[in-house]
């Protein structure tokens, strides 16, 4: 792999994990999953065709993971707010019939 392939691939993986990222922030989760697959797939690709340039295999890893663990901490706030709202509504219901339960 010459070194312009190379940046071109380690460009689009950049593009991917952006995407990625957006598609989590919007919560489009089949989008994003159908990414992280291609995703895994063009990582795969890179680290076989690179395997000598060690230097621009860690930058890529430590990129990827830097992006791996934005989307986790995006979901996971998602996950809490869908809670938080999930039990304002239980609370809520639980109000209104307390009353009529009586």
């Amino acid at each position: 792999m010459s070194l312009a392939d190379l940046k071109m691939q380690t460009s689009a993986i950049g593009k991917m994990n952006r995407a990625i990222l957006d598609c989590v922030a919007s919560q489009d989760i089949d989008r994003a999953m159908g990414l992280a697959i291609e995703r895994q797939k063009a990582l795969i690709e890179i680290v076989q065709l690179a395997k000598n340039d060690e230097h621009k295999l860690a930058t890529l890893a430590e990129e990827t993971l830097s992006s791996i663990s934005e989307e986790h901490l995006v979901l996971k706030s998602h996950s809490s707010k869908k809670r938080n709202d999930y039990l304002v509504r239980k609370s809520a219901i639980k109000a209104y019939l307390a009353p009529i339960a009586a």
